[in-house]
């Protein structure tokens, strides 16, 4: 795809339906010894930013196709950048946005950038996953053009300028370890991701994507001291096991542990069921779903805290999340609006488009503003400068790029829901609200 494609703002109803979303929430905290800092009581939804020119384009890489890959999970969560570029675009700066598929191949992500760079871009979001992401590093490096990592799960080991805005392993591995403090005996099933580094497992099941996960199950089953009657020789129950596992880590991309945790509950396993972090991409409740299962149950990971359940606090993250979710139902109400790559309408994707592509367009929009230009060189030592958070238009976390890993705190716990929020559009078509689990941070023994 060679032509620009620019997230436009709408006819005039839509500026008149973000004065009427825009959100003021207020908190009174009795007792508290010392006041927090203030902040803002009402975060826009429109976002403005002074001195970015024009013409200013942003190229966002993805990966196409089927969603049982490490990057193509990310394909449908990428689409928080549209709903960045039209709040801008509802603020008076205009941004275009300029998508490329990576085709999931190191030469498809070199080629990506490189067609990007060709276009004038003033700085790319990768948003993939995958060993092919080098492929983008390796051609940014050579030209000097911001990168931001949103959903990044491996080390940042690049010298080009580029920022991970999610979690380090190392912090992920810690946060599992966490998760899992109360399991004496943890069952990992490794569905094609591995053992996570430094998690302390004490037996391990193996299924091959388009394995026997029921079979897989049936063991997993016995082996936490709930057999099923299948197991056993000539219909009889399976003998149980002494020390029975207490708790299953289960690891593998998010199409695979859908696919897993559907036969676990089949398997009517009981334990604690902790995924690796591929669990918040919303093909996890895709295949979850598609293959019978729910989201029930005692599902947990981790990760940064970016789902919409944030917009339910009334503290400034709440604010920043909520004013993104406004955008997004603007967007989505929008019926010319479209998604990244032009194929779908935009409101087929909105129940899966999340913040963290968006908050990696807000954060390249705030460098162009601050390097008052839109060239790439001066982008990312603009970058390089900032820290970002509610106030700036951010709906996650803050995010701090001094450093290349830019995500601030550490992973939290998320527990998933079946609870319906109610703050993405529903459409006609109900089977096309493909909605990522609801993950609620905090510890469920608390």
């Amino acid at each position: 795809m060679n032509r620009r494609k620019a997230v436009t703002l709408g006819a005039g109803a839509v500026v008149a339906i973000a004065a009427i979303i825009a959100l003021v929430v207020f908190v009174v905290r009795p007792g508290a010894p010392t006041p927090a800092d203030p902040v803002a009581t009402t975060i826009p939804v429109a976002l403005s930013a002074k001195d970015v020119p024009a013409d200013t384009l942003i190229g966002v890489v993805v990966t196409l196709g089927a969603e049982t890959g490490d990057g193509a999970q990310w394909k449908d969560a990428a689409q928080g950048a549209a709903v960045a570029a039209r709040r801008f675009d509802m603020g008076g700066t205009p941004i275009a946005i300029a998508t490329r598929n990576d085709k999931g191949t190191v030469d498809g992500a070199r080629a990506a950038v490189e067609e990007l760079i060709a276009e004038g871009v003033a700085g790319i979001v990768v948003a993939t996953d995958g060993k092919h992401v080098s492929g983008a590093l390796e051609a940014a490096t050579d030209a000097g053009m911001p990168l931001i990592l949103p959903y990044l799960s491996g080390d940042l080991e690049t010298s080009a300028k580029a920022w991970s805005i999610a979690p380090t392993p190392a912090q992920m591995s810690a946060a599992l370890t966490t998760a899992l403090a109360q399991s004496e005996r943890t069952l990992l099933i490794d569905a094609g991701g591995g053992s996570p580094d430094g998690v302390r497992v004490a037996s391990t099941l193996e299924v091959a994507p388009g394995g026997d996960a029921a079979a897989v199950a049936a063991e997993a089953a016995r082996l936490t001291g709930t057999p099923s009657t299948k197991d056993g020789k000539d219909g009889k129950p399976a003998k149980p096991v002494k020390n029975p596992a207490d708790a299953i880590l289960l690891s593998g991309t998010a199409w695979q542990q859908g696919i897993a945790v559907q036969a676990l509950q089949s398997a009517n396993v009981t334990v604690p069921i902790v995924l690796t972090p591929g669990a918040t991409s919303p093909v996890f409740a895709v295949s979850l779903q598609k293959a019978g299962g729910t989201l029930s149950g005692r599902l947990l990971t981790v990760g940064a805290d970016t789902g919409d359940a944030v917009a339910l606090r009334s503290d400034a993250s709440g604010r920043g999340m909520s004013a993104f979710l406004a955008g997004l139902r603007v967007l989505a109400s929008d019926p010319q609006a479209q998604n990244l790559t032009g194929d779908r309408e935009f409101a087929a994707v909105a129940g899966s488009a999340d913040s963290r592509s968006h908050d990696a367009i807000v954060a390249l929009v705030r460098a162009a503003s601050a390097a008052g230009s839109n060239d790439p060189k001066l982008v990312g030592a603009a970058l390089e400068t900032l820290k970002v958070g509610p106030a700036d238009g951010i709906a996650g976390p803050v995010l701090d790029f001094s450093r290349r890993e830019a995500l601030t705190g550490e992973p939290v716990q998320l527990n998933s829901s079946l609870q319906d929020l109610g703050l993405r559009p529903a459409t006609e078509n109900k089977a096309s609200v493909s909605t990522t689990a609801t993950w609620f941070a905090g510890n469920p023994s608390s």
